[in-house]
């Protein structure tokens, strides 16, 4: 029996990888899933309430990354971007920095590293060795000692990351290396590759589409094209998954929506994207507005990790039209606030199958739920414009970021380019929802291998290889 350590560093990895079919895909083949995490309490009930044969479970142990070591590895960050920016054309990728830190000791850090980064981008050559210095600096740790007895311990015959960008992943790869354990992971989402989180070097890449195995190979020259493997990503499979799809009847009513009524889905961003409030605001003033007889009733859901409060006057005032159902993302009591801690229930994929099978247009500002909505051939409208006069946040460089690149040459979705269209767009994607994106699947096409229910079955017959 092939034995897969499956590192799961945070819960938002969690949902497409252990609530998918990939875990009972790998067990049909008689490969043992083992999990190495540092996932909560609660988290790991949810998917032993999934898939209850997955025991053999592990934590990773505390990694407190050193101080030379963290300046290295933003270092390089910083450095990637540099190369990035050059090599795709495109100076949107420098946004993905984030240097506007908070407190003096991460302000001179992140000072530094971006002095560093400057000087280590002007060679790649460079920046290959300071990655292996970096490796040098992660193998002094205490936490090699603790890794290289629990892999002694697991056994395994293959580790795959499930989220590349984590820096509890470097010490993990460099003692499976040692040991001859063959490795990989898996590239979270579609616009993660531009940003320059790659820390660990893997035997295996497995990405989502051509697309990606493409821009994988320009921005790390030193893989081989051979190691990327494209198999489709298994977030898209729950759609397709008649066990959890409700009928509009049963699903509205739990949540006061008319199944009669036209149903406009407004997708809202984390905080990164500042003017949501402003933007919902404006949809729902529109449909307001609109003639009883044809007024859209609105679906609102939020980020799944955006707690906040930024919506709840704009929701109060307009709650005889929108309607919101919050992402089932729980934190155990007591917990910290961070991705390690907030993780989803499988209610949510539930809550998210339903919600796009059952409205009938999704508005938002650039996200990827336009691709949820594209599984099922539904229309989505991009909001762009900015709705806050004289913003600092300029929505005409977000679609610029290198992953809206893919769209070029297609009418992917519908534009919303100031607040007066906004009505006369949700018309015609209500009435006529094939004049809007007419494109859309062909843009999913290149996003994510089709078909989109048979990824799991691709990337667990590369495994078992």
């Amino acid at each position: 029996m092939k034995r897969l350590l499956l590192i799961v560093p945070d819960g938002v990895g969690v949902r497409n990888y252990l609530y998918s079919n990939f875990a009972q895909e790998l067990q049909k083949h008689n490969v043992e899933v083992l999990l190495y995490h540092q996932l909560s309490d609660g988290a790991l009930k949810e998917i032993k309430k999934v898939h209850p044969s997955i025991v053999d479970i592990k934590s990773l142990p505390r990694f407190v990354e050193k101080a030379f070591p963290r300046l290295l590895r933003e270092s390089l960050a910083y450095a990637r971007l540099l190369f990035n920016k050059k090599k795709l054309d495109n100076s949107t990728v420098m946004d993905f920095w984030n240097g506007n830190q908070k407190g003096l000791k991460k302000k001179l850090l992140y000072r530094l590293a971006e002095l560093l980064g400057t000087l280590f981008s002007l060679n790649y050559k460079l920046i290959l060795k300071i990655e292996k210095t970096y490796n040098n600096e992660v193998s002094k740790d205490k936490i090699i000692n603790r890794i290289n007895d629990d892999l002694e311990l697991l056994k395994p015959d293959l580790i795959l990351n499930l989220h590349q960008r984590a820096p509890i992943s470097a010490p993990i790869i460099l003692v499976a290396n040692r040991r001859k354990i063959s490795t990989a992971t898996v590239i979270f989402s579609w616009d993660n590759v531009p940003k320059a989180r790659l820390i660990s070097r893997y035997d295996t890449y497995f990405v989502w589409s051509d697309v990606m195995q493409k821009e994988l190979a320009l921005l790390y020259p030193e893989i081989d094209l051979n190691q990327i493997i494209v198999t489709g990503t298994p977030q898209f499979e729950f759609y397709f998954n008649n066990n959890i799809i409700q009928t509009k009847e049963t699903f509205f009513s739990q949540y006061g929506l008319n199944p009669n009524r036209k149903t406009v889905c407004y997708s809202a961003n984390d905080a990164t994207s500042p003017y949501e409030p402003e933007y919902l605001k404006d949809v729902c003033e529109a449909v307001a507005g609109m003639e009883e007889t044809i007024r859209p009733q609105i679906l609102f859901r939020r980020s799944p990790t955006d707690k906040s409060k930024r919506f709840d006057v704009v929701l109060e005032k307009y709650k005889e039209i929108i309607f919101s159902i919050d992402p089932d993302w729980r934190m155990d009591e007591g917990s910290e606030e961070s991705f390690t801690s907030i993780y989803p229930s499988f209610n949510d994929v539930i809550l998210l199958v339903n919600t796009v099978k059952h409205s009938d247009l999704v508005i938002n500002f650039g996200s990827t739920m336009a691709h949820d909505f594209a599984v099922y051939d539904k229309p989505c409208l991009y909001l762009n414009y900015n709705p806050v006069h004289n913003s600092k946040f300029k929505v005409e460089m977000a679609y610029k970021f290198q992953h809206f690149k893919s769209m070029e040459g297609l009418s992917a979705v519908g534009w919303i380019n100031n607040k007066s269209q906004i009505v006369n767009q949700i018309k015609t994607a209500l009435d006529t929802p094939n004049s809007i994106g007419q494109d859309r699947v062909t843009w999913m096409q290149r996003i994510a291998k089709y078909p989109l229910e048979n990824s799991s079955k691709n990337l667990v017959n590369k495994i078992i290889e």
